[in-house]
């Protein structure tokens, strides 16, 4: 067995075991997503999906780590979220509802990766209920993040924001750029600077 098969075999079980902690318990049910992973490599610096263009895959991240920004007008970017290994990137409700997306995704250090069509999924989705517990699952999560980010938007200082990103986030603030965390957390790096100087 070559180097690369032995690779991409071992990132299959990843997904297979994040799926199972997910709630996707049964085997044979989680033995369904093989056939439509197919194995990718991106560098540093490389897109993954690009604003405006329709997703077809969803990523499961073996490793490396990406991001999700947007870009202004004027050419001003703004980051979204972050993904890394045992974790998925890429817009899985496009699967039930495509459009174009706004943002893009780009890797931030060498990332392999398993490309998984969103068709796929949502044949898969139509016919498992098993699957569709799981996408319902994962949606929800999903909305439950993004509710409790507007909140801290809203409702948190900078200094509250960036002290719960190190809180729940600790992996990330040890190998995110400050200035890729200052987007995140909507602030300049000046400010994000200060913020740490006050902090210690």
């Amino acid at each position: 067995m070559r180097d690369s098969d032995t690779a991409d075999l071992t990132c299959l079980h990843s997904l297979e075991a994040v799926l199972n902690g997910l709630g996707l318990t049964d085997p044979l049910e989680r033995a369904k997503i093989r056939p439509l992973c197919v194995p990718r490599h991106f560098d540093k610096g490389e897109t993954l999906l690009s604003a405006g263009q329709l997703a077809e895959h969803s990523f499961f991240l073996c490793s490396g780590l990406v991001r999700f920004y947007y870009v202004t007008e004027d050419g001003r970017e703004y980051n979204k979220s972050f993904s890394r290994e045992q974790q998925f990137a890429g817009a899985i409700q496009d699967s039930v509802s495509p459009q174009p997306g706004r943002f893009s995704i780009q890797a931030l250090e060498p990332t392999d990766a398993l490309l998984i069509p969103l068709q796929g999924l949502y044949g898969l989705y139509q016919t498992s209920l098993a699957w569709a517990n799981l996408g319902r699952l994962y949606m929800e999560s999903l909305a439950v993040r993004k509710t409790r980010r507007e909140a801290a938007f809203l409702l948190d200082s900078a200094e509250r924001r960036y002290r719960l990103f190190l809180e729940q986030e600790p992996v990330l603030a040890r190998r995110l750029p400050l200035y890729h965390i200052a987007s995140f957390l909507g602030i300049t790096d000046v400010a994000l600077s200060r913020i740490r100087k006050r902090i210690g």
